[in-house]
């Protein structure tokens, strides 16, 4: 729906007026921000009144002032916002962060989630990355003990996975050297779904070992680590961050039931794209006074995983938005250019 110039800058100035304190927009207040127009408050006061039969605000209490509705912010991000660059100190700030970061995506991923709720004074929600689909790209062995043995591989994407297999005959590092190469042989860069129970007699029967049922065990456990690679790991933080808006004082459970979401995020956080932004209901119902803004970062190997901004609703987008991107950006650049 189209609105004129004059509703348009009216839109605007409220959103900004809300995003700062919260509170209903007054025409008296709105007046005194309004620089480029000028108009007496009775005027102020139609204008306001259309664009609340209209849809795009809404009047919380009688005789208070408006506050932007759910397709006001979403007419706003569609159409009226400017973002600004972020400042040189600001970009400094992300460098920092993105600077300490660990090279393993997997590791970075969790580090992010922390330190974009530092930099944004809101909650955050970040996945470990995804690709069209995992495999393995090197195995290595490493004896922990007389009879455990910690099984590593190094994904496509340049995570590393992990697991100890303990057995109940102890393997000899030549054994292992043996077990080693045999993994590297028949399960580096095969998907999970190419494994079969044949596959792995194939590489049982490559060992040369006199403990057969040790070395399948170890065998087996590479096996699970395949498999287990491409699945989505979800970090969150911040999100004290969120109990200090008065509007959500009273929406702790909606905070809780977002933050413990599971399939639903990682579905979410796992698309591919630039930014995306879903402003209250347009989360699902149960998150109406939630707001979340999503940006991908790549990785080596053409992954990618999810970084999310989770705020209320009047959450300073012009900021969030190029904030957010300029993260996105540099964290691509370190884990791909690694």
């Amino acid at each position: 729906m189209d609105i004129s110039s004059r509703k348009q800058l009216i839109l605007t100035k409220i959103v900004a007026l809300h995003t700062s304190s919260g509170d209903p927009v007054g025409s008296h207040l709105l007046q005194e921000y309004l620089d480029n127009i000028t108009v007496s408050t009775a005027t102020l006061r139609n204008e306001m009144a259309q664009l609340t039969a209209m849809g795009y605000l809404q009047q919380p209490h009688t005789s208070a002032g408006r506050v932007p509705t759910e397709m006001g912010y979403r007419y706003y991000l569609n159409n009226l916002m400017r973002t600004t660059v972020p400042s040189s100190r600001e970009r400094k700030s992300i460098a920092d962060e993105i600077s300490v970061m660990d090279s393993d995506p997997d590791k970075a991923a969790e580090m992010a989630a922390v330190s974009l709720a530092r930099l944004s004074g809101l909650g955050a929600i970040t996945t470990t990355p995804v690709g069209a689909e995992s495999q393995m790209s090197y195995y290595e062995l490493v004896k922990i003990g007389r009879y455990n043995t910690a099984v590593m591989g190094v994904t496509n994407l340049g995570a590393i996975k992990s697991s100890v297999c303990r057995t109940q005959d102890e393997l000899s590092a030549g054994e292992l050297s043996s077990i080693q190469q045999a993994l590297n042989s028949v399960l580096r860069f095969v998907s999970a779904a190419d494994v079969s129970k044949d596959t792995l007699e194939r590489a049982a029967a490559m060992v040369d070992t006199e403990h057969r049922e040790a070395a399948r065990a170890v065998i087996d456990t590479a096996a699970e680590l395949l498999r287990s690679s491409g699945k989505v790991q979800i970090f969150r933080a911040g999100q004290r961050n969120l109990l200090r808006f008065w509007e959500l004082s009273d929406k702790v459970e909606q905070v809780v039931r977002l933050f413990e979401e599971t399939d639903g995020l990682a579905k979410l956080l796992s698309r591919d794209g630039d930014i995306d932004c879903y402003v209250g209901s347009e989360l699902g119902e149960a998150y109406s006074s939630l707001s979340m803004v999503i940006g991908r970062y790549r990785v080596a190997g053409g992954g990618h995983g999810g970084l999310a901004i989770v705020g209320p609703v009047r959450m300073d987008y012009t900021k969030i938005i190029p904030g957010l991107r300029t993260f996105c950006s540099l964290m691509s650049e370190k884990l791909v250019d690694r």
